[in-house]
């Protein structure tokens, strides 16, 4: 027995050095871990965040002075413009580097070209030849021409600004979580087995384990589990006794805190993919999910919906006239009266591709679908945009709809088709109008409830 208790103590003995020097190597390699996420890792994401916000609004600004016509209002948004760009600067990024360079300079181009736009267009200059007037309207041509391709080439710029800034954003914050689940796991699994086995050979040192060891452990990983779950503010467990495990603690609720910043950040990145650049409003891909979730409510006995395909009459010709940069003024003002009907009737508008607009309408019957239809088309009818040379731009849209009413369809896409049906007969039939209700039938041609 002596013999057999001498070899189970030197066992234990060899298994407790082999578990200490294990803890310590494991545990350090916790907090270099921790040590890194804090000093590295969270101010890269930050300095993500921030610079991602640097973009949007550096796209705000460059939109703004080129759809400004005054000379002072353009030089102060070329300096604050200027400013934002230069910060950037003070990131090791050649790329954003690069790029604020290559949008400070493209904003150059445009207010240098709107400078001799206006200097050419000076009606105090003096009387000219017919010939010379000529060569005048061909240099305006060619500044305005050198300032929309400033304009657009900065747009893009920033665009991809914005996707690189993403792009790594996402790759550093699934990085980060694939460290936090191996460090869990890791956890789990190392701690259990180094804890457990003692508790089989000595009864003796079970109250100390299962008090001191086993019970921070599972609070450990109910901690670590929380977080997964994505409850990292929940309150945290009491401190460990023995200093290994509070150590563990400690590197838990520092994963705990990366992991809630790591939320916050994945929120903000879906937000910024999930609506249109230009309007604001949700973009194709959020809307087709709202589309398909509220088609499935309604089919399982939720409440009804209509779906609204609206499209600006005649759009490709306000380009051709006055310019895109007006065609995209247009856009942005028939988003803020879409706007309008999110908040006052319960839709949920976004842009379905160039100058279609789709509204997703809750329980709605034909009369009242039918009238709010037309107040759009008498708002949007009603706007005063203006071209660069003050001329109003006669906005007129037409309206497609399609109702679910107790239907059973074989999907939300089917409701989109109608409604397009809808869309295409108001076209047929003048434009600036509200479509009849439009049906697809069983045979898959339209018919059309004019009783709508």
């Amino acid at each position: 027995m002596r013999l057999v208790g001498r070899i189970a103590l030197l066992l234990v003995c060899l298994y407790a050095g082999a578990a200490a020097a294990y803890s310590v190597q494991f545990l350090n390699g916790i907090e270099r871990d921790a040590t890194t996420a804090r000093e590295q890792q969270i101010p890269l994401i930050l300095s993500q965040n921030r610079n991602a916000l640097k973009v949007e609004r550096a796209a705000s600004l460059i939109r703004s002075v080129y759809l400004a016509h005054d000379r002072k209002i353009e030089r102060q948004i070329q300096l604050q413009l200027q400013t934002l760009c230069q910060s950037f600067t003070l990131d090791e990024n050649q790329t954003l580097i690069d790029g604020a360079r290559d949008i400070a300079a493209s904003v150059k181009v445009i207010v240098t070209s709107r400078e001799a736009s206006r200097r050419l267009r000076d009606p105090n200059a003096a009387a000219v030849t017919p010939a010379i007037q000529a060569g005048i309207q061909a240099e305006i041509l060619k500044t305005d021409a050198a300032s929309a391709e400033a304009y657009q080439h900065a747009m893009n710029t920033a665009d991809r600004l914005s996707e690189t800034l993403a792009t790594d954003a996402v790759a550093l914050a699934d990085s980060m979580a694939w460290t936090i689940g191996s460090a869990a796991r890791e956890v789990k699994l190392g701690w259990t087995l180094i804890l457990t086995l003692p508790v089989l050979f000595f009864v003796l040192t079970l109250w100390v384990v299962s008090r001191h060891v086993m019970a921070p452990i599972g609070a450990a990983v109910a901690r670590l589990e929380a977080i997964s779950h994505g409850k990292a503010d929940q309150d945290a467990p009491a401190k460990p006794v023995f200093h290994e495990l509070a150590t563990i603690a400690d590197a838990v609720e520092a994963y705990g805190a990366l992991s809630t910043d790591l939320t916050r950040t994945n929120a903000l990145l879906k937000i910024l993919s999930d609506r249109d650049s230009l309007t604001g409003l949700a973009n194709r891909r959020s809307l087709q999910a709202v589309l398909e979730s509220t088609f499935e409510a309604a089919r399982a006995g939720g409440p009804d919906i209509a779906v609204m395909m609206i499209d600006l009459d005649h759009f490709k010709v306000i380009n051709d006239t006055y310019g895109h940069h007006a065609g995209d003024a247009c856009l942005v003002a028939v988003a803020d009266v879409l706007r309008l009907f999110e908040a006052s009737d319960g839709a949920t508008v976004g842009r379905f591709g160039g100058e279609e607009f789709v509204a997703v309408v809750p329980m709605r019957n034909n009369t009242s679908l039918m009238e709010m239809a037309e107040r759009m088309r008498v708002a949007i009818m009603s706007l005063d945009v203006r071209s660069e040379d003050g001329r109003r731009i006669a906005l007129t849209t037409s309206i497609g709809l399609s109702r679910m009413a107790g239907r059973a369809l074989d999907g939300a896409q089917r409701l989109v088709s109608e409604a397009d049906a809808g869309l295409y007969q108001a076209k047929r039939d003048g434009r600036n109008r509200v479509g009849p209700m439009a049906v697809l039938a069983a045979d898959g041609s339209t018919k059309r409830n004019r009783q709508a």
